[in-house]
């Protein structure tokens, strides 16, 4: 806070001191097609070799207002079309300017590759861009799925709005490995710990354009770029004016399993831009988007996924995939109870241990307990939580330009949104909302940023743990269990037959008849059906209440607060380019211990410092050029680390339309919060943090553990013919990326050619164990399980390699065309571990569009395509 004190000293320092008074010039001028004679629009206009510009409008005249006197030379540039330099020597003349359209690849200029702007053809990384005609152009429903299109990008579906992109493997229900940042605010939710998609990002029609860094970004990003980094744009005030609205509509579930109609879905969208001189500008923008989702009805059961005649009425343990509150808190196995059973029927018949009539009475009524597990009677999703998707965006910020150069920014956004999601459980996200803040100084030769961003978790609550609630609610597992032992034990003993005896026995316990719903005794409590007034009533409880107070819901109210900076020593040094920057992240992770080890009114605070040097220099007349970068990060909680970065990239030729280039670079992560703090109960196992402090609460430094046979908690084992283990503790993730690749134009640039290929190894890889405590240690009925976060020592690698091809036909039609393909190489091989790679090898991707095939009517075909893989979690 005292360096965000300081930034606002310094701001209405500037401020004060800035001479308002000098004289100001306006340059005018009309932009129209020199082929067609039309008048071009949002064409941009800037000073050359400065950042203050603008845009022509709907009659394409443009307006420049500027306090540098002429003669000075205009740049004017728009997509598709031959830039041009202007020389003004008067303010007085009226510019009539042509311009004429191009169809030439691979000019896209780029920054997120070294945080200053370059053609994509010097990029010493592989970067994919979408730029404003790109995303004007999109086919799918919002430009966020428009991601799909770029050469190696995986996307992870939760839901219509959460989304959550990827590249080079390791997808897993979060994004951890991913970096996403919109105008320089990373675009995170402090206790999830990723970016939930698009939902607390940009209103579409505010994109000004997409750049997405593939593969290791940590030496310029900090922590989580592993595997790439998203970097949004918004429009800025001055260049993009005026009122824009947008409404779309459409209809969703068509052949849905769950859903017997259509349904419905809008969204509207508002922006609203305003320079109120050239120095000072407004910007408002919204949106709101309702939908029914699609629903996660998924009934095998888990104990054997390939098995489709694993059903309820056939198997008394079921536990399927989106049916909760069968996996209960307490569970029953009949050859764990069967002894007990046969002794207490012994015992009310006067039958000794150990006389003919007892063996006889244990050998006919012990094959009535085999190893059976019985579950609970539970409920699907659609029961738990409704299927309704909202969000709600508004952003509001204020643009003040100090002088001709530097401009600052104040910015408020504000997200709401309702979804259902899955992470250490199953959640429905009911108004968790989002309030983020930015103050900012730039300049083409540094900027000073302060941002803060603090979540509210809203009416969420634990789907899978509220359903544990609802059972324990209307009747107590320990009762719902003797019910049911009573009632199969007498009806298999009397039938001969465990099937009938199973059902009798569950409709006994449950106390209402499953088709009709019908109770069979109204003085004893039924089981709750979707729908009924108990029903509600239970869920309003469990869903009002805390986790802490014996409910369900969420409490997060977790915050981060940042301050960084830039500076760009082009200015000072000439024999090269050089640029520092530095930040210091704050977290306060405050749950009230629902979802972290905190402790209500005690949030857990971290404080996380980093800084980075990037140098690039030019060789052999600007055919080789070497670029070099440097970070160092420390968290309170860890080793502080170091993230090289190193590439040489040669233009051959005399014209350089061709580029080929090596990186070397390494990446790293954090922990992330939940992955260090997390504490959270899903009925048949525990979810804890691998921090010493979480673990410790659990016992783990005092009784043994043991790694289960699998991931599967219900049907794994605990694996102790090795004995006991100890588990490694949590240390950051660190990546070494070795990358070649190659660019280049062919046919007058018609054809753009894009390829490369990469090898990562891992270290320190972050890895997920189910572990047990055996009861004979716990002193418990069963054992204790528990699944928790290590790093293992074992070496894990990757390669992939990617193609890319884009042609400019002579008619005007792009068509672009990319694969991709990455393979898990060497994975982790030890009990109950997996590497989760969670990506297909191979994925393409082609696309068929023209911005205006006729006069103001474009058109764009996009086709992806992906094999199928298995999916580890």
């Amino acid at each position: 806070m005292k360096a965000l004190s300081c930034l606002i000293i310094y701001l209405i320092f500037v401020l004060i001191l800035n001479p308002l008074s000098a004289q100001s010039y306006e340059i005018k001028g009309e932009i129209t097609d020199s082929k067609s004679g039309e008048p071009m629009i949002g064409v941009h206009i800037t000073i050359k070799n400065d950042i203050h510009g603008t845009i022509t409008g709907n009659d394409g005249v443009f307006v420049l207002k500027t306090q540098i006197p002429p003669p000075l030379v205009l740049h004017i540039s728009y997509v598709g079309f031959v830039p041009q330099d202007i020389e003004v020597t008067s303010a007085t003349t009226f510019l009539d300017i042509k311009m004429e359209e191009q169809f030439l690849l691979g000019q896209e200029v780029v920054i997120s590759a070294s945080r200053i702007e370059e053609n994509i053809l010097r990029s010493p990384v592989s970067v994919e861009k979408m730029n404003l005609r790109d995303l004007k152009q999109i086919s799918t429903a919002n430009f966020y799925d428009g991601l799909y299109q770029l050469k190696g990008v995986d996307m992870n579906v939760h839901g219509l709005t959460f989304r959550l992109p990827n590249t080079r493997g390791f997808n897993d229900y979060t994004n951890y490995r991913m970096n996403q940042i919109i105008d320089g605010v990373e675009n995170i939710a402090p206790g999830l710990s990723f970016s939930a998609g698009n939902i607390f990002g940009l209103s579409q029609i505010d994109v000004n354009s997409l750049e997405m860094v593939v593969g290791a970004s940590s030496a310029l990003y900090g922590p989580g770029g592993m595997n790439g980094t998203l970097v949004m744009e918004s429009k800025d005030p001055f260049q993009y004016q005026g009122l824009t609205v947008s409404f779309q509509s459409g209809v969703m579930n068509i052949a849905s399993q769950t859903f017997d109609n259509l349904t419905p879905m809008f969204e509207v969208n508002f922006r609203y831009a305003k320079a109120f001189s050239n120095r000072i500008a407004l910007k408002i923008t919204g949106s709101y988007l309702d939908a029914t989702d699609w629903q996660a009805g998924d009934k095998r059961d888990r104990t054997d996924l390939n098995d489709p005649s694993l059903i309820r009425l056939t198997n008394p343990g079921y536990d399927g995939v989106n049916t909760y509150g069968d996996e209960s808190l307490v569970s029953l196995n009949l050859k764990d109870v069967g002894p007990r059973v046969i002794n207490g029927i012994a015992e009310s018949q006067g039958i000794i241990s150990g006389s003919p009539e007892y063996e006889e009475l244990y050998n006919t009524a012990i094959q009535y307990f085999p190893d059976q597990l019985v579950t609970r009677t539970g409920w699907i999703e659609s029961d738990l939580s409704d299927d309704k998707t909202k969000n709600l965006r508004f952003a509001g910020s204020l643009h003040y330009f100090i002088n001709e150069r530097t401009e600052a920014i104040v910015q408020a956004n504000y997200a709401q949104g309702t979804s259902v999601y899955t992470a250490q459980n199953r959640f429905a996200a009911r108004e968790f909302n989002i309030l983020s803040g930015k103050i900012e100084v730039n300049n083409p030769n540094y900027y000073v940023r302060a941002w803060g961003v603090t979540e509210n978790s809203g009416s969420s609550y634990d789907i899978g743990g509220a359903a544990l609630r609802l059972n324990e609610e209307w009747k107590p597992s320990e009762d719902w269990f003797s019910d049911y032992l009573i009632a199969y034990t007498q009806t298999a003993l009397v039938t001969g037959d465990m099937n009938n005896a199973h059902q009798f026995a569950r409709l006994v316990s449950d106390n209402r008849d499953p088709k009709t719903g019908v109770i069979f005794d109204s003085s004893k409590p039924a089981f709750p059906v979707h729908g009924t007034n108990d029903f509600n009533t239970m869920m309003d409880k469990i869903t009002s209440n805390s986790i802490n107070e014996g409910g369900a819901r969420v409490f997060d109210n977790s915050k981060i607060y940042q301050v960084e900076g830039m500076y760009n020593f082009k200015n000072l040094i000439h024999f090269m380019e050089m640029q520092v920057g530095a930040s210091n992240r704050f977290y306060f992770v405050n749950s009230d211990g629902t979802v972290f080890i905190d402790e209500p009114g005690h949030p857990i605070s971290i404080n996380q410092f980093g800084t980075f040097v990037q140098i690039n220099k030019n060789f052999i007349n600007d055919h080789l050029r070497v670029t070099g970068a440097f970070r160092f990060d420390k968290n309170q909680y860890f080793e502080a680390q170091y993230t090289p970065r190193f590439s040489l990239i040669y233009f051959p030729g005399a014209k350089m339309e061709h580029s080929i280039r090596g990186t070397i670079q390494t990446a790293y992560r954090f922990p992330s919060i939940a992955d260090q703090w997390v504490d959270v109960n899903t009925g048949i196992f525990r979810i804890i943090g691998g921090m010493p402090e979480v673990q410790n609460k659990y016992n783990f430094n005092l009784i043994p553990l043991y790694p289960m046979s699998g991931r599967n908690p219900v049907k794994d084992k605990p694996v102790t013919e090795d004995g006991p283990i100890i588990l490694p503790g949590l240390s950051p993730e660190k990546v070494a990326s070795s990358e070649i690749g190659y660019k280049g134009l062919f046919f007058g640039k018609k054809l753009f050619l894009d390829t490369y290929a990469f090898y990562n190894k891992y270290k320190g890889f972050e890895a997920v164990q189910l572990v047990a405590q055996l009861a004979e240690d716990t002193g418990t009925e069963k054992d204790l399980l528990y699944q928790t976060f290590f790093t293992t020592d074992q070496p894990v690698s990757s390669f992939g390699w990617a193609v890319g091809m884009d042609y400019m036909t002579p008619i005007g039609i792009l068509i672009k065309s990319n694969v991709a393909y990455n393979k898990l190489l060497k994975g982790i091989d030890a009990p109950g571990v997996e590497a989760q790679f969670n990506s297909p090898d191979y994925r393409a991707n082609l696309s068929i569009g023209h911005h205006a095939i006729i006069p103001n009517l474009g058109f764009n075909v996009n086709f992806h395509w992906q094999n199928s893989f298995m999916w580890e979690a």
